[in-house]
């Protein structure tokens, strides 16, 4: 019975993160967002999310790990429209 909460669990932490991005705390918006994904690591939801997170990393000055987590979007969910994003979000951060 717990499982088949995890999917709403993601969602709802997904949309936590976009929340207090929107309130201007990164910090807690990114612990949102990597509670989002550790929840449900392949559902639908998962790229955006793990998109977030490395871009919330990024804005945190965490360079070295926003650049791993956004390299992470196209190796986990190839052919996902969320590595284009952060394709271009590892770009602006000058990820090498």
């Amino acid at each position: 019975a717990i499982l088949a909460w995890q999917p709403i669990g993601a969602k709802a932490d997904f949309n936590r993160g976009k929340a207090l991005d929107g309130l201007g705390d990164t910090r807690e918006a990114a612990r949102a967002y990597l509670a989002s994904f550790s929840g449900d690591a392949t559902g639908s939801i998962a790229p955006k999310a793990l998109f977030e997170l490395g871009a919330a990393l990024g804005r945190l000055g965490q360079l070295d790990q926003a650049c791993i987590t956004l390299s992470e979007v196209g190796v986990r969910f190839p052919g996902d429209e969320t590595v284009a994003q952060a394709n271009s979000e590892m770009a602006t951060l000058g990820c090498s």
